[in-house]
């Protein structure tokens, strides 16, 4: 009989790993939980922030060639009121992207370890797919206060890259690696930054380890980054590209490798 009982301790433990990477590792949240009612019912707490960190360098490189896109932000922000309808709309942009854009590390698509930019026809890795989503939602009428592209360690130690959105039932998490969207404390990673709800080029840090209360200074609406400010006095525009050279998450070259697509 004990022979069994390892067999069984070895299934529950397989079955926890397989977990990890599967869309079934955490209990599934439908639209059942987003019904109007007279009082929001919170699905998870707010992920806590700290102090300003650095952007990655790939969405700093981003910002370089495309300003345009990493300008505005509020000085108000207010989360997104969760309905089943928005529910059902978060769910057909996260299929859609996940499915229809092939997932092709930034190494076999530019040479290079990490260039953030919009997939096209060819494809794109974490940080391009979570952009992707961002983008769209936004066309969609979705507030890009609520649209925060996070940085996040796997439990290789591989950096990834997810879009948070933020609402008024809890903070969710559109990921390329599991097709079902889940609240953040639910992911399977460890959590290292995000842009601010104010402005979309401030990082701040969500490592509890290094964790530092500092006040934040958020530049009047309107104002470009102060990173770009600085590129634009400090570097000759053709080597502007090069800052996006970097890592997402970890000082050593991404091991990231192409997802494959779940039916």
């Amino acid at each position: 009989m004990l022979w069994r009982a390892k067999i069984t301790i070895a299934a529950s433990a397989l079955a926890l790993l397989a977990g990890c990477q599967s869309p079934g590792y955490v209990g599934s949240i439908t639209s059942a939980h987003f019904e109007r009612t007279s009082e929001a019912q919170i699905v998870t707490a707010s992920m806590p922030t700290y102090q300003q960190v650095a952007a990655p360098f790939g969405y700093v490189g981003f910002c370089v060639r495309n300003p345009d896109e990493c300008g505005g932000g509020t000085d108000a922000p207010q989360a997104a009121a969760m309905t089943p309808e928005k529910w059902t709309e978060l769910n057909k942009v996260n299929d859609y992207v996940n499915s229809a854009i092939p997932q092709v590390s930034d190494a076999a698509l530019y040479d290079r370890d990490e260039w953030w930019s919009y997939p096209d026809a060819r494809g794109g890795d974490c940080e391009d797919l979570a952009m992707m989503k961002r983008k769209l939602l936004i066309e969609r009428g979705w507030a890009p206060e609520n649209l925060l592209i996070s940085v996040v360690r796997e439990w290789n130690g591989d950096g990834h890259a997810v879009l948070l959105v933020t609402t008024d039932r809890g903070e969710f998490v559109l990921d390329n690696k599991n097709w079902e969207i889940v609240a953040w404390t639910d992911a399977p990673y460890q959590w290292i930054k995000r842009q601010s709800r104010e402005r979309p080029f401030i990082w701040v840090n969500l490592d509890h380890r290094t964790m530092r209360t500092a006040h934040i200074e958020v530049p009047p609406l309107g104002e470009q980054a102060p990173f770009l400010a600085i590129l634009r006095k400090t570097e000759k525009p053709t080597l502007r590209p090069g800052v996006s050279d970097g890592q997402t998450a970890s000082r050593s070259a991404s091991k990231e490798k192409p997802t494959a697509a779940i039916n």
